[in-house]
């Protein structure tokens, strides 16, 4: 009877080496764990928001620029940059398996990922690609243009009041009340800032006239004072804040026809709950999927032959939608919907064969003869 001795290494990620020797009996149980993977996605989601902020001085706006603000109330507006699907693989728990030393062959070595996915099997060589990244992207990316909400502190914060005080005293012979003023300092007001920033404003404007007038204007010294302009300005203007915001989700096959509600969306809100149903929903739906044809079932042995487990995976197509409109369509694989098909382990020790699988669906990439 034949006896296999399996002997774990480290070769190409993580290497299990099966060393037989005939005739010998194997005194420590030994076994391989390993499994299939499943297909999952990470989408993540890349936005951007525009917040308008209202300057604290709008309402003076028209009494001392002439000019109606547009920003009157604080707001926000969502926009989708893009949508990314990243395929990762997850082990399968339905599809766990075990390689048992039971038996006596030549050397034989699999290779396991880290993940413990087979990536080979009778060959030191392993492979780790992985599919492509989906990408759906509506249009490019608008440049930032923040502006920095300052309130400006170039004077002081007080301001000097005199306040009326009378006293008696002889003048030309007659005692008379003369006002003697007390002076003393309070802290400055509202409109004591918009008259001080009114000024500063049209100080800017007369400086950039002067340096254009005498020839001296350079073009650091007018961008200076332009962006100094828009800072003051956006007191009484307001702002628009841009900021981007990255959501990441989890999306994985589960059966053939299915559609997922990933999130709603809404330009007022961004990503609200998937229970709102006055927003957008984007959803991912799997459509048209193929599963090979499965083999004729073989009788069943008296004894199991020893094999190695593998995947013939299903491929499908996935669909972006944002209601009913389609946004991005990708024919993926999807190995937890397709076939598990088992390789016997006398086949590669006997005829001499190594064998390749892809780690990120645990299907056969290549059947090589020694």
């Amino acid at each position: 009877m034949k006896r296999l001795l399996l002997i774990i290494g480290l070769m190409g990620l993580v290497s299990l080496s099966v060393l037989g020797q005939k005739k010998r009996e194997l005194t420590t149980p030994v076994s391989v764990n390993y499994a299939l993977p499943k297909i999952g996605y990470d989408i993540v989601v890349t936005m951007e928001c525009v917040e308008a902020v209202p300057g604290p001085f709008r309402k003076y706006a028209m009494q001392q620029l002439g000019v109606q603000p547009e920003i009157m109330m604080p707001g926000e507006e969502w926009t989708i940059k893009n949508i990314r699907f990243v395929p990762k693989a997850l082990p399968d728990t339905k599809a766990m398996y075990t390689l048992n030393a039971a038996g006596e062959y030549n050397s034989i070595t699999v290779n396991v990922t880290p993940e413990g996915f087979l990536a080979g099997l009778g060959s030191g060589a392993t492979n780790n690609s992985h599919d492509g990244k989906m990408v759906y992207v509506p249009d490019k990316e608008a440049a930032d243009a923040d502006i920095d909400y300052v309130r400006f502190g170039l004077r002081s914060t007080q301001k000097e009041v005199l306040d009326s005080n009378f006293t008696e005293m002889e003048v030309e012979g007659e005692i008379r009340r003369v006002w003697d003023p007390i002076e003393r300092h309070v802290l400055k007001e509202e409109k004591d800032y918009v008259s001080e920033i009114t000024e500063d404003l049209f100080a800017i404007r007369k400086k950039r006239l002067e340096l254009l007038t005498n020839g001296t204007a350079t073009a650091e010294a007018l961008k200076a004072l332009d962006k100094l302009e828009q800072d003051y300005m956006s007191l009484f203007m307001g702002k628009k804040v841009r900021s981007k915001v990255v959501r990441t989700f989890t999306f994985v096959p589960e059966k053939a026809d299915e559609a997922v509600v990933l999130f709603r969306f809404s330009a007022e809100d961004g990503i609200t709950a998937k229970n709102n149903v006055s927003a957008q929903p984007y959803i991912v739906e799997l459509r048209n999927l193929l599963v090979r044809k499965q083999d004729a079932p073989q009788k069943e042995s008296a004894r199991p032959v020893p094999s190695l487990f593998y995947r013939e995976p299903a491929t499908a197509d996935i669909y972006l939608l944002k209601g009913k409109e389609v946004l991005m369509t990708v024919s993926g694989v999807i190995p937890q919907l397709g076939v598990i098909k088992q390789f016997p382990l006398d086949v590669i020790n006997n005829e001499g064969i190594a064998l390749e699988f892809y780690p990120l669906y645990g299907s056969l990439k290549s059947v090589i003869k020694k």
